[in-house]
């Protein structure tokens, strides 16, 4: 799964193995991505430009697997439900994905607000002890289309590198996430390392689709009452 953005894109370099991009026509991660995979020398990437009829269909393939079922928790299962359908219809059995790094490595924006390593390690603790919902919403997904999806950021050997990190290095210069883009830095330009990605659910466009959906089916200021007419 690779978006362009720092961990998708470090992971890509890493394995070089085929790599797909999902969105909507004209959305910034197709944008990106193709960039990001021109200047890292992807060999395979693959860009899927997902019809907007597409969307409808994927929110009523996942909202019954996944355990929370609101508006950023659905446009995120949709988003990796185009990747994995992708997947299995060629062949593939397993997704690489960059879930993890936010958690391990002070990636939200909430850390650039921390006012002390206290408060840094804390959400740290915070985030990462939610990543349990968050593998088990796409591993739901990823099984519905018989793929299932590794995260090697959550091995044991990256974890405890991440723990041996102080807190108060993972934000730098109002740079989030600063120790892994320093290590990224040394296998693709500066202007990927440290680019600063919107969320998959945002930069694929599915968001946005969900949210015309809802106006068009009559839920023009409630996305969550749309969903759960979906139910």
């Amino acid at each position: 799964a690779f978006s362009g953005g720092v961990d998708s894109a470090l992971l890509a370099k890493l394995a070089d193995r085929p790599c797909v991009t999902v969105g909507l026509a004209g959305s910034h991660d197709l944008m990106h991505a193709r960039e990001a995979a021109e200047s890292i020398g992807l060999q395979d990437a693959n860009f899927i430009e997902i019809p907007r009829e597409d969307v409808k269909k994927a929110l009523r393939a996942v909202i019954p697997v996944i355990p929370v079922k609101t508006p950023v928790e659905v446009s995120i299962a949709a988003t990796m439900y185009f990747v994995t359908k992708w997947a299995g219809e060629n062949g593939y059995g397993r997704v690489v994905a960059g879930q993890g790094a936010d958690e391990l490595f002070g990636g939200y924006a909430r850390y650039r607000e921390c006012e002390s390593a206290e408060a840094v390690a804390d959400t740290l603790k915070k985030d990462f002890d939610g990543l349990y919902m968050q593998i088990r919403r796409d591993q739901s997904v990823a099984a519905d289309n018989g793929v299932y999806i590794s995260c090697p950021y959550l091995d044991s050997r990256v974890l405890r590198a991440s723990r041996a990190i102080d807190p108060s290095e993972m934000v730098r210069g109002g740079i989030a996430k600063y120790p892994l883009r320093a290590v990224a830095s040394h296998h693709m330009d500066d202007e990927f390392a440290f680019y600063g990605k919107k969320a998959m659910q945002y930069g694929s466009g599915i968001m946005k689709e969900i949210q015309k959906l809802a106006r068009e089916n009559g839920y023009k200021k409630s996305v969550q009452r749309y969903i759960d007419y979906l139910i």
